[in-house]
């Protein structure tokens, strides 16, 4: 008898051990399914950001015309608020850093003077808008900025 209910209470809290670790993984499937939706962090500078960060700025507008000669359209944030939010005004180029080791560069003076330079969304990345100054420095899957 004595075994019985030694079984009997064993039982009682594996089964009670059972439902909080359920009820912790539900939470934290949650958690999970909250970041991803925003997931996609630019670092700039000493700064992280989110998409959700960057629209706080503002977004806007930019056609870029690539070299197949199609145009396309993107939003994104004015380049220089963000480098002025990070500190990152001082310096003689821009690097931008892709996800894939690719790094591309443009003059910082130019960047922080343009009105139409972005960093835009594009699906679940960023990448670089500059319309007029060249190709290395509009990088796609951008994940890091800094300045030189």
């Amino acid at each position: 008898m004595k075994k019985t209910g030694f079984f009997v209470v064993l039982f009682a809290v594996l089964a009670l051990l059972s439902a909080c670790t359920s009820a912790v993984n539900e939470e934290s499937a949650e958690e999970v399914v909250d970041v991803a939706e925003d997931s996609a962090v630019l670092i700039i500078g000493e700064k992280s950001y989110s998409q959700s960060d960057l629209e706080a700025f503002g977004t806007m507008d930019v056609d870029y015309t690539g070299k197949d000669g199609e145009t396309t359209t993107y939003t994104g944030v004015l380049i220089s608020t963000l480098l002025e939010d990070a500190g990152l005004v001082d310096g003689e180029s821009l690097v931008l850093l892709a996800a894939d080791g690719f790094e591309g560069t443009a003059a910082l003076a130019d960047v922080l003077a343009c009105a139409d330079c972005i960093f835009a969304f594009d699906g679940d990345t960023f990448r670089s808008v500059m319309p007029d100054m060249g190709g290395k420095a509009n990088v796609k899957e951008l994940i890091e900025v800094g300045v030189e």
